[in-house]
């Protein structure tokens, strides 16, 4: 920029204009004072003829002086301006550059609003050019997000105070429209009027974003689930939200300003601490589950996530801590894990926590040189009581056979319940088989005395079997059976103990009846399906049918399924047995779909020895094909033990099964191992909840908890949950407020043969044809 006084005069001050008229005054007066002098000294009688000549030519003296004086004067006042000239073309140069290196965009406008002059930053952030902005008016940037109102109080503003500032939208050039942070001054003159108008602004584009992350931030901070609590670096709390003063007690007045020690529980020592830090150094991060005290004092289990946050320079500024309680998923995992080693009736170790105990206490007696005792026990008439006064009153029966048991042992002896009314005892230690007769002669006693369980008082007894290591096996596999003989030998005679014996071949005339009659039944006819069907919990429509094998002995009557199943499986046949139920299935399916009008998916258990059978996938698939049944109306159900005899395998052949598009479910959840890596390895698609859970769940609270952890981890991991012995609405009830998917059970129909389903099937039919009418 050039200076607007290049190349003037500088003003004359007051004083040299003094000097100057004073000496134009002498110089005009010479005359008139050398006169006045003259005449006024020869008036005095000192008139001298010189006088005249001194007075002008001391005038002449004063007017050099004079000039001389002035010409000073005048000469300093111009080195001082252009002094001052130099300064301020040196500072507008000055402004200039500022102007353009700001980087806020600026516009100049007249007092008409026009634009004078805008900065490279201006252009940068608009996209508009200097040269080809000049004249027009900062209108061309609006961008229509603010209304004429609140322009009008824009310039109101401006004009009463003299300047505004805020947020406002504009548009560039290019058309987009971006934020930006406006101030905007009135520049006046010496008079008080508006010479022109200065806007100074920044693009926050990016403060824009950086604000709705941090908003969101804070929303995410403010609604988790998860509590949340930021240290800095000396460990002091500086936030909290609300899901931690939720869990915790603490309120952020509570927390913020103290050490995060305030939660420890005392559950982890100091060594815990100084690892969880080590690893927060080493690698930013820790997580973990530990142990925490609410502001109540109660102790939770949470699950832990500590970071480190660093700068940009990679130092740590704080850490923040997200944890979530796990009180109700411990508990789960705890009635799972109780769940996999207890009897849930009697609280007594179950046949998992048998078999752990018995090979455990065979090892240590190998190093000892000792014997080990093991005792079977059964419960005489058990069947009878329980058919003739219900399940419910032979479960409580159980329970105090079970307590009574108990009490009779003491560590390391151990008493378990391996199903039904069996019962074992593990005799570690044992020095003379005597001390497990003396053992047994206890237990007797125990179960002979009266019971009552109200409303009734009954008498029952016990039958006891003994197997003794090293004498009658080396394993756990060989002393159960050993034990389980003796034990059938006891309860010939009833309220009595057998030893086992090498040559003891006695059975029960009604095993031998069973054994024998069993080689023959399929060929005889003796053999027959029933179907009980699977509905909807919450619509009531059928969703499936489950096989179940009955038979019906010419001699015995109807022999139930939990005695003859096993006998199959130990004489050989129960595969024959399950390819001969598969068929049936498959050629009844056919039938079923006329019925209904519609296909329905049917459940088929197989047993161990059957799943194992080579080929058995594709010899299902042919068979299927035969009868042209659609796969996915057949689902294979196995049981958590026959599961496990071959695990791998087991693994592969439901795999392949689900290749074909045949289903696949584990029965009988809860009673055998129920080990959570059981159910994450295994592809199933179904879990069905065991009867024995479902007994009493409207009024037992441990069994509604469980069912309920049952169905939760079931549906997390992806399977549809089917609950069997269903008998009461309120037991319907419960279930569909937990969120079961199917049930079975009394309450909708007991297992009927074909020809009976056929029937209810048909009026399932007509059923829903009535519904859909209406």
């Amino acid at each position: 920029m050039k200076s607007a006084n290049r190349g003037k005069l500088p003003v004359l001050d007051s004083l040299t204009m003094f000097f100057i008229l004073s000496n134009f005054i002498l110089i005009f007066l010479t005359d008139l004072i050398v006169d006045k002098v003259s005449d006024f000294l020869d008036a005095l009688g000192y008139g001298m003829p010189d006088v005249p000549l001194l007075l002008r030519w001391g005038l002449f003296l004063l007017n050099s002086v004079v000039f001389y004086f002035i010409l000073l004067r005048y000469n300093a006042r111009l080195l001082l301006e252009a002094n001052w000239r130099r300064r301020s073309e040196k500072h507008l140069r000055l402004y200039a550059r500022v102007f353009q290196a700001a980087q806020e965009g600026i516009m100049i406008t007249d007092a008409q609003k026009r634009i004078m002059d805008v900065n490279q930053a201006f252009t940068r952030m608009t996209g508009y050019e200097a040269g080809k902005i000049i004249e027009a008016t900062p209108r061309i940037l609006q961008s229509d997000k603010q209304d004429k109102a609140f322009y009008d109080d824009m310039w109101a503003s401006i004009r009463q105070q003299g300047s505004w500032q805020g947020e406002i939208w504009n548009r560039r050039k290019d058309g987009s429209v971006f934020p930006e942070w406006l101030i905007i001054n009135a520049v006046k003159d010496e008079t008080g009027r508006i010479a022109n108008y200065v806007g100074i602004f920044s693009d926050i584009s990016e403060r824009k974003k950086a604000e709705q992350t941090l908003r969101m931030h804070a929303s995410v901070f403010e609604s988790s689930h998860e509590g949340i609590m930021i240290a800095n670096m000396e460990g002091t709390i500086l936030a909290v939200n609300p899901a931690f003063t939720a869990v915790t007690g603490y309120t952020a007045k509570n927390a913020i300003g103290n050490k995060p020690s305030m939660l420890q529980s005392g559950r982890q020592d100091r060594a815990f601490y100084l690892r969880m830090w080590a690893s927060i150094r080493e690698t930013g991060r820790w997580q973990g589950e530990i142990w925490n005290k609410r502001k109540t004092g109660e102790v939770y289990p949470e699950w832990l996530t500590i970071k480190a946050v660093k700068d940009d320079k990679g130092n740590i500024r704080t850490y923040v801590g997200i944890f979530s309680d796990i009180t109700e998923r411990f508990q789960a995992e705890e009635s799972l894990r109780y769940l996999a080693h207890y009897d849930m009736l009697t609280g007594l170790p179950n046949r998992r926590h048998f078999q752990n105990k018995l090979n455990a206490a065979l090892l240590d007696a190998k190093q000892s040189g000792t014997m080990v005792g093991l005792l079977f026990i059964d419960l005489d008439r058990f069947k009878i009581i329980n058919d003739s006064l219900g399940h419910e009153f032979g479960d409580r029966l159980l329970v105090q056979a079970g307590n009574r048991l108990r009490r009779c042992f003491q560590e390391p002896q151990f008493v378990s319940r391996l199903g039904g009314d069996e019962f074992t005892v593990i005799l570690p230690g044992l020095l003379d088989p005597k001390e497990a007769t003396d053992v047994a002669d206890t237990v007797l006693k125990e179960l002979a005395r009266k019971f009552h369980v109200d409303p009734h008082e009954l008498y029952i007894t016990g039958s006891v079997g003994i197997s003794l290591y090293p004498k009658d096996g080396s394993d756990l596999e060989t002393l159960a059976k050993h034990a389980d003989s003796a034990m059938y030998a006891a309860k010939e005679q009833r309220n009595s103990y057998r030893l086992f014996a090498p040559h003891w071949t006695e059975t029960l005339p009604r095993q031998l009846v069973l054994e024998n009659g069993l080689r023959a039944t399929a060929l005889d006819g003796e053999l027959e399906v029933f179907y009980q069907p699977q509905m909807d919990c919450r619509s009531g429509r059928l969703v499936g049918l489950e096989a179940l094998t009955r038979w019906n002995h010419p001699v015995l009557g109807l022999i139930s399924p939990q005695e003859f199943i096993p006998m199959a499986e130990e004489i050989g046949i129960i595969a024959d047995m399950d390819e001969w139920v598969l068929e049936n299935v498959c050629r009844q399916h056919v039938r079923w779909e006329e019925v209904l009008g519609y296909p329905v998916k049917v459940a088929v258990n197989l047993s161990a020895r059957q799943l194992h059978r080579p080929h058995l996938p594709e010899r299902i698939r042919q068979l299927l094909q035969r009868h042209k049944v659609d796969p996915s109306q057949l689902e294979i159900e196995i049981t958590e033990s026959a599961g496990l005899t071959k695990a791998e395998a087991t693994i592969r052949l439901l795999k392949e099964l689900r290749r074909i598009g045949i289903g696949t479910a584990i029965d009988d959840f809860g009673t055998g191992h129920s080990a959570l890596a059981y159910l994450k390895k295994f592809d199933f698609s179904v879990l069905k909840i065991d009867k024995t859970f479902i007994r009493g769940l409207d009024h037992d609270p441990v069994n509604r908890a469980l069912v309920q952890a049952i169905v939760g981890m079931a549906h997390a991991l992806g399977l549809k949950t089917v609950a069997e012995g269903v008998e009461t609405e309120a037991e319907l009830e419960r279930l569909k407020q937990i969120g079961c998917d199917a049930v079975q059970g009394y309450l909708f129909s007991q297992p009927l043969p074909a020809s009976e389903m056929e029937k209810f099937l048909a009026s399932i039919r007509h059923r829903d044809k009535d519904a859909a009418e209406a």
